[in-house]
């Protein structure tokens, strides 16, 4: 079970001495039971996958969810993600548009 920050929530890796996060001292947390993740944070998995899917498969629905994704503030995963997501629909975009091209040229 991991352990959260108990000034931010954020996770933490288990020998870690100091938020990544806030930079908050977490040496106080103590070592038995961990601190459960606050229940006003969200993890956003299912649009993280949902959206690595669309950016395949239609790149236009895939860069919205990007967008939304990259734009949370509460969860620097789902930031990440959302880049990710952004660039491969870019991609995906752009080799469908350089094909089409050829293809009526």
């Amino acid at each position: 079970m991991s352990k959260y920050c108990p000034a931010c929530g954020v996770e933490l890796i288990d020998d870690a001495k100091f938020c990544k996060n806030c930079g908050s001292s977490v040496s106080a947390v103590p070592r038995g039971p961990t601190i459960e993740r606050p229940a006003g944070e969200n993890s956003h998995t299912a649009a993280i996958v949902i959206g690595y899917i669309l950016a395949v498969l239609i790149p236009l629905i895939g860069l919205i969810i990007g967008i939304y994704l990259a734009t949370r503030k509460d969860s620097q995963s789902a930031s990440k993600h959302g880049k990710y997501i952004i660039i491969v629909a870019v991609i995906i975009w752009f080799i469908g548009f350089m094909s089409s091209a050829m293809l009526y040229r």
